[in-house]
């Protein structure tokens, strides 16, 4: 299709609507993806070569350290993995001395998860050069930019995070 023609002809005047596209370069979420992919590609070598970990790992363990205690199932449903990837990640990560479980008082069937002292550590090793390396990103843009880049993921995040939950829990039945 051009991409001067509207996709839709009776779109609602009072939400905003997506720019015209041309290709997929043009789709929000393929440059979304695209920013995230790029600052992986970027992360899984720092953290790699710094800290010996992979940016799936950090990711468990900054949510864990965050959250915690936090039961298994809503670090899966934080990060949007499944729970089969989350177990042998929480097992490499105990096993390293980083993490530990512990029987969820409230439900007998699953366990709540925290850092240990050396994870806590790494943590905070590790939050400090990220943010660091954030640092050099946001750099680009001005403070209001940056506050509003903030608000908008802030309005987009919970809504993403809503249909991504629907659509794998729709997967299921």
């Amino acid at each position: 299709m051009p991409s001067n023609q509207p996709l839709l002809d009776d779109l609602d005047e009072n939400v905003a609507h997506h720019p015209r596209i041309g290709d997929i370069r043009d789709l929000l979420t393929f440059r979304v993806a695209m920013l995230g992919a790029a600052g992986d590609r970027i992360g899984q070598q720092w953290l790699g070569t710094e800290f010996g970990f992979r940016i799936v790992e950090w990711r468990v363990l900054g949510i864990i350290a965050a959250l915690q205690p936090v039961r298994f199932f809503e670090v899966a449903r934080t990060l949007l993995i499944d729970k089969g990837q989350l177990s042998r990640i929480v097992n490499l990560l105990t096993k390293k001395g980083f993490v530990e479980g512990t029987p969820d008082p409230d439900d007998q069937r699953t366990i709540r998860l925290c850092t240990t002292d050396a994870g806590a550590e790494i943590h905070r090793r590790i939050l400090r050069r990220a943010f660091e390396r954030n640092q050099l990103v946001v750099s680009a843009l001005t403070p209001g930019e940056l506050e509003t880049l903030f608000s908008l993921l802030d309005k987009l995040q919970p809504l993403m995070s809503h249909r991504a939950t629907r659509t794998a829990g729709e997967a299921e039945t």
